[in-house]
């Protein structure tokens, strides 16, 4: 088997065969992972037979907008369709918004159909011979910050939701917080508040909490339903007292940290109960028809994910050890069976049961952005989208044809990790994709976009190209695979119009020479975090930052300023290094930094003396021209606790930190007024 027919069937396939080390060194990706890698993508390579029949399929050209008749284009960009048409053919055109032209197409390279730019966005159908072609035609950009906000700076708040305390959160935080935040953050002159994943996880396994690592995207987690926001407050406080919730809601809602395990059983016999009573005619009417309404118009899709759920959970009761749908006895593995068509029909009232926690969260999403908009907010809530979803959850039980088996989503080596990444989260297959018309990203994007003003693509990196890893092997062992990022992103545009929602890309790390450029002519702001903007010569001075840039304090996945002063984050190592000393050396270019920017003056502050620097920092991005100021409520608040730690799993606390304080009042105390009017002016209520 030739090692070098191989790699130009990788090639082809957009599969690096090399890439390029932390330290600028090449490196050749084996032959083992590129021929997993391939037979993930559909082209097996494992026999010579199977590898020159791949190389074969790849090299006839097979056309991908043929078979799906889908393709897409820019406003003002003639349209080519891989049609044999001459010149001068008279072709109609439906536009998504219904009106219908007759146009005539021009000479095309080798005799292709080619018809004039469209002059507005949409999802146009061509009527031609062969069948309807559907032509996705985005704007030049996606909407920003900018255009919803006449050309002026603003700011918004981050926030995990789970953290948000409210009455009746039962220990984890929901949209009743989102709400109550978003209300104040808007009172006090914010434009947006960008929430932690809402992803649906899996209700069977309270401790698969992560929510970066969802079982889909497609839908939400029922964890942060507000029942109160969508149903009489009256028929809440019965099914708690009747289910004798109360003393246990408290206890959990008092404690420090989110208990998940003791919490999402609770949270689901609330949910549970109030589904129970809202089946019953004459109970909360309006809603109560309202859900009978969304259950009978149930999509397959949701119909789908609820069976994986309720499935799942029989699985699991059955055999712990059945994790993964893969692990299910065959039957039960097809979402086509007629094993699964009989077991649903059995369960039908736990397939309704999942219908209805799916419609409760979606009134409740909807509702917090009702709120942020209502309250003043020119974006109102950013949804955040995971890079991925779980191989053993319900997107790639249910749709198994468009997901990439046997691979996960990681990232190579670099300084932060010498062994590089593998996070145990599969995606779409890139060939699956062109195949379907891009049928799955649009429904994702369009799942993420539909209760929010905005959205921020995780690591954004990956419509571009994805580190992938065969699974069993090492991170080492992964390799580059190319995705069609001038597609994926001429569809966020067009959805960002459609939605008239801004987009955010996570963009920190290490990428290619010009991505941010690229994405700053896609209409999409890149992140800049200030302990990330360094040169070999110190901080970069905030008047040097970009303007289409989102600024930020800080993330998720850093501790809080606060907490980097202080030294929160330094543990005791054995390795020679002397972490507290580069700390101090670190605090001193910071210092001076703000001195420079004539934001301080004097002495540093202490380690154990942190809102001085917290002050500073944000007045720092302030200074910024970044049209939008995004600040983690955490440093709203001068706290050193940090979400998330990379690279941990049980060693640290992560995605459990709770909030001192109600959701309602956590932006009252004359500090964090005061770290926010660095940002804006209080916006102007009407008497």
């Amino acid at each position: 088997m030739s090692d070098d027919i191989l790699r130009q069937l990788a090639v082809k396939a957009g599969v690096a065969p090399h890439w390029t080390d932390q330290t600028g060194e090449d490196r050749a990706v084996s032959p083992e992972s590129l021929r997993s890698i391939l037979l993930a993508l559909g082209l097996p390579a494992d026999t010579d037979a199977n590898l020159r029949n791949s190389l074969s399929l790849m090299e006839s050209g097979v056309n991908a907008a043929a078979s799906s008749r889908f393709t897409t284009a820019r406003v003002g960009q003639k349209v080519g369709l891989p049609l044999a048409s001459p010149g001068g053919t008279a072709v109609e055109i439906t536009l998504e918004s219904g009106a219908h032209r007759i146009v005539t197409s021009e000479e095309g390279y080798d005799g292709a159909l080619t018809l004039p730019a469209f002059d507005e966005p949409g999802y146009h159908t061509v009527r031609t011979s062969e069948g309807d072609f559907t032509v996705a035609t985005a704007p030049e950009r996606c909407i920003t910050f900018a255009d919803l906000n006449g050309e002026a700076a603003g700011f918004g708040l981050t926030a995990q939701i789970y953290s948000l305390r409210t009455q009746d959160d039962g220990g984890i935080g929901n949209f009743a917080g989102v709400s109550a935040l978003g209300r104040a953050a808007a009172a006090r002159g914010a434009d947006a508040l960008a929430i932690s994943p809402v992803h649906a996880l899996y209700g069977a396994e309270p401790g698969h909490f992560s929510p970066y690592s969802p079982s889909t995207r497609l839908f939400y987690n029922p964890l942060h339903a507000d029942p109160a926001a969508i149903l009489p407050e009256a028929l809440l406080r019965d099914v708690i007292a009747q289910a004798g919730l109360g003393e246990a809601m408290a206890r959990l809602s008092a404690l420090p940290q989110v208990d998940w395990l003791a919490a999402t059983p609770l949270r689901q016999t609330l949910l549970r109960g109030l589904f129970d009573a809202l089946r019953q005619p004459g109970v909360a009417e309006p809603a109560r028809l309202d859900f009978e309404r969304a259950l009978a118009e149930a999509s397959p899709l949701l119909r789908s994910h609820a069976i994986f759920e309720v499935l799942h959970a029989a699985q699991l009761q059955q055999n712990p050890g059945a994790w993964s749908w893969r692990d299910w006895e065959a039957p039960y593995r097809d979402p086509d069976s007629p094993e699964v068509a009989a077991f649903a029909e059995e369960h039908a009232e736990a397939i309704a049961h999942q219908i209805f926690l799916q419609w409760l969260t979606a009134r409740s999403y909807g509702e917090s952005q009702r709120v942020c908009r209502e309250a003043g907010m020119k974006v109102g809530l950013i949804a955040d989208l995971a890079i991925g979803m779980d191989g053993s959850g319900s997107h790639a039980w249910s749709r198994q044809h468009e997901v990439l088996g046997g691979l996960s989503v990681g990232a190579p080596p670099d300084y932060y990790s010498a062994e590089g990444q593998s996070w145990g989260l599969t995606t779409f297959s890139p060939r699956g994709l062109a195949a379907s018309g891009f049928a799955p990203f649009i429904e994702t994007l369009r799942a993420s976009l539909r209760y929010v003003g905005g959205i921020r693509i995780d690591h954004v990196m990956g419509m571009s190209r994805l580190w992938l890893v065969p699974e069993g092997a090492s991170a080492l062992e992964g390799a580059y695979v190319t995705f069609p990022s001038e597609t994926l992103f001429r569809l966020v545009a067009l959805e960002s119009w459609r939605h008239k929602a801004i987009v955010i890309g996570e963009d920190l790390g290490t990428l290619p020479d010009g991505f941010r450029d690229y994405l700053r002519d896609q209409g999409v702001a890149g992140l800049r975090v200030l302990r990330f903007e360094k040169s070999d010569h110190g901080y970069i001075p905030p008047q040097h930052w970009h303007a289409d840039a989102a600024a930020l304090t800080t993330t998720h996945d850093l501790i809080p300023t606060a907490g980097w002063w202080a030294g929160a984050d330094l543990e005791p190592t054995h390795d020679g290094v002397d972490h507290q000393g580069i700390r101090a050396w670190d605090r001193g270019v910071l210092w001076g930094a703000f001195e420079q920017a004539g934001l301080v003056a004097g002495e540093r502050p202490a380690p154990d003396d942190t809102a001085p620097v917290v002050d500073a920092a944000i007045r720092y991005i302030a200074q910024t021209p970044c049209t939008l100021k995004l600040l983690p409520i955490e440093d709203a608040l001068g706290i050193q606790t940090q979400p998330n730690v990379p690279g941990t799993t049980t060693e640290k606390p992560n995605w459990r930190h709770r909030l001192d304080g109600d959701a309602p009042a956590l932006l009252d105390d004359a500090v964090v007024e005061r770290r926010l009017a660095y940002l804006g002016a209080p916006r102007e209520t009407e008497i």
